[in-house]
């Protein structure tokens, strides 16, 4: 894997965070969600944590997205990405 612009390390942070931000609004724990998406707990759990470079692909997007009943448009419309 190549090197990550700048802009795309803060995509990836606003992603984190809003995964991180839909999970608690749901009132869902980390290892039932990851269930719900069929991931590894610990691979979600890299998903939500700033401090590591890993981020989540877009069909993994999609899988929570339909877990927590929602759009990727529903997912992405948030002040969080106002910056990108």
């Amino acid at each position: 894997m190549g090197n990550l612009r700048p802009e795309d390390i803060i995509l990836r942070d606003q992603i984190k965070l809003r995964l991180k931000e839909l999970r608690e609004k749901a009132s869902q724990n980390k290892s039932n969600l990851s269930k719900d998406v069929e991931i590894d707990r610990q691979n979600f759990q890299a998903w939500e944590k700033l401090e590591i470079g890993r981020g989540m692909s877009i069909y993994s997007i999609g899988r929570v997205c339909k877990a927590l009943g929602i759009t990727l448009k529903d997912f992405f419309d948030s002040g969080i990405f106002d910056n990108t």
